[in-house]
C-alpha cells in the first residue's frame, strides 16, 4: 500500500496543509537521507534538482556575505524549497503509476474539504494561512495549495478520455476552490490552459466547441451561487487599478525599488540576496528585519512571482526550476498523463505574477509531479518498444 505512505508523508510534510506547525528543519532530516541514498541512481530530474541544490547554496553564502546572515538561518529559510527532493524519497519507494494518483486523488480531496472548511468557518484559523484578508476580500493560502490546480488538470484529463462523470464533477470541486482563492491570474491561465489540454488529447475539432459551451455553462452556474458572485465582484473591483500600467499599483512601485535601490552589485543579483530566516517572535537579524521593514511598506519580494524569486534565490536556482518544469512538459507520454506537464507550464505562467510556484507546500506537489511524469514516461518508452 505505497499509497499510503505518499499520502501520509504529502500530509505530514505540508504541515497537514497547515494545521500543524512541525520545524521545516526537523521534517527535511528524512528527505536529506533518501537524496543521499538516491544520489548515484539514474533518474531524468536529478541534475536539474541538483542545480537547485546549488544555486539554493549559492544564494546563502551570497546572503552572509552581502547581508550578514548566518549560513545556518538562510538554510532554515531555505527548508520549504528544500522540499523538492522529496522526489528522490519517491524514487527510493517506487510506488507504481496507479498507486500514485490514487494517492493524487485522494490528498487534492483532502485539500479542497480543508480549503472549503476554512473559507466557511473564517475568520477563525484552523490552518496556518486561513486568517488572511486582502482589504474586505477573503483570499486564504492554505500549504500544498498546488493540489488544487493539479488535480483539476488530472480530473479534467482523465473526464476527456472516459467521460465519467466522477472525474467531472471533481474537477468541478477543484475549479471552484481555486475561484475562492480569488487570483485572476490563475483564473485566466486555468481557462487557456483547459482548451491546451482539451487540444493536446483530442487535437483540434468540433467537440472543442460543445466543451467551450460545457465550461461556460457550469461558469455562469457557479456566479449564481452568492459566495461565487461575490468574489467575481472583488476581482472585477481590483482590476480597475491593480494593473501593470498603473503606476501607483504596488507591483510597479516593488520592481522599480527591486531593481535600483536593493542589490549592492552585480553579483548579489545573479547569487540572490538570500531568503530572511524570520521566526515566529519576529526578525532574527539585520536583513530579516531590513526585509520586513519592506513588507510592511507595502514592498513584498513575493509579488512578482518567479522573476523576484530570482532576486532572492539566483538566477541559477530559478532557472533550473523553470528547466525541470519544461523538460516535465517535454516528456513523451501516454495521453492519460497530459496533465502533468500541462500543470507544470501552467505553473510557470501563472507564476510570473503570483507566488504560486513557490508558494509554502507547493515543492512537496511539485516532486509528486516530477516522480510520476517520470514513471508516466517510462511507460510510454516500454509501450512503444513491446
Amino acid at each position: 500500500m505505497e499509497y499510503f505512505v505518499v499520502i501520509f508523508f504529502s500530509l505530514l510534510l505540508t504541515n497537514f496543509f497547515g494545521a500543524t506547525a512541525i520545524n521545516n528543519t526537523v521534517l527535511l532530516l528524512p528527505l536529506l537521507l533518501f537524496f543521499i541514498l538516491e544520489l548515484h541512481e539514474k533518474a531524468i530530474f536529478k541534475n536539474y534538482l541538483i542545480a537547485v541544490l546549488i544555486g539554493l547554496f549559492l544564494s546563502m553564502v551570497s546572503c552572509y556575505i552581502f547581508n550578514g546572515q548566518s549560513l545556518f538561518a538562510s538554510f532554515k529559510a531555505s527548508a520549504p524549497y528544500l522540499y523538492i527532493i522529496f522526489y528522490f524519497m519517491l524514487k527510493r519507494i517506487n510506488p507504481s503509476i496507479p498507486e500514485m494518483e490514487k494517492a493524487l486523488i485522494m490528498l487534492t480531496i483532502i485539500f479542497c474539504v480543508c480549503y472549503v472548511i476554512q473559507f466557511l468557518i473564517y475568520p477563525i484559523a484552523i490552518f496556518h494561512g486561513g486568517e488572511e484578508v486582502y482589504k474586505n476580500d477573503v483570499r486564504i493560502r492554505l500549504a500544498g495549495q498546488g493540489f488544487s490546480s493539479l488535480g483539476y488538470f488530472f480530473s479534467l484529463n482523465k473526464y476527456i478520455l472516459t467521460k465519467k462523470p466522477f472525474h467531472l464533477m471533481l474537477s468541478i470541486l477543484y475549479f471552484g476552490v481555486i475561484f475562492l482563492m480569488g487570483f485572476r491570474t490563475m483564473l485566466a491561465m486555468i481557462a487557456i490552459f483547459t482548451f491546451v489540454i482539451i487540444i493536446r488529447v483530442n487535437g483540434f475539432n468540433w467537440r472543442l466547441f460543445w466543451y467551450s459551451i460545457l465550461i461556460c455553462g457550469v461558469f455562469l452556474a457557479m456566479l449564481q451561487i452568492p459566495v461565487f458572485a461575490d468574489k467575481f465582484d472583488s476581482m472585477l473591483e481590483r482590476q480597475e487599478t491593480a494593473v501593470l500600467s498603473n503606476s501607483k499599483y504596488i507591483r510597479v512601485i516593488q520592481f522599480q525599488y527591486f531593481t535600483t535601490r536593493h542589490f549592492k552589485n552585480i553579483w548579489e543579483y545573479i547569487f540572490g540576496s538570500g531568503l530572511p530566516f524570520t521566526q515566529k517572535n519576529g526578525a532574527t537579524s539585520a536583513y530579516s528585519r531590513y526585509m520586513y521593514g519592506l513588507k510592511g511598506r507595502g514592498i513584498d519580494w513575493t509579488d512578482l512571482g518567479l522573476l523576484s524569486l530570482s532576486w532572492m534565490i539566483g538566477l541559477i536556482t530559478v532557472l533550473a526550476m523553470i528547466a525541470y518544469s519544461i523538460k516535465a512538459f517535454l516528456l513523451k507520454v501516454p495521453s492519460e498523463y497530459y496533465y502533468i506537464g500541462v500543470w507544470f507550464i501552467y505553473l510557470v505562467i501563472v507564476s510570473f505574477t503570483t507566488a504560486e510556484f513557490f508558494r509554502s507546500g507547493n515543492f512537496i506537489v511539485q516532486a509528486l509531479a516530477l516522480y510520476l511524469v517520470e514513471k508516466a514516461n517510462h511507460y510510454y518508452i516500454v509501450e512503444t518498444h513491446i
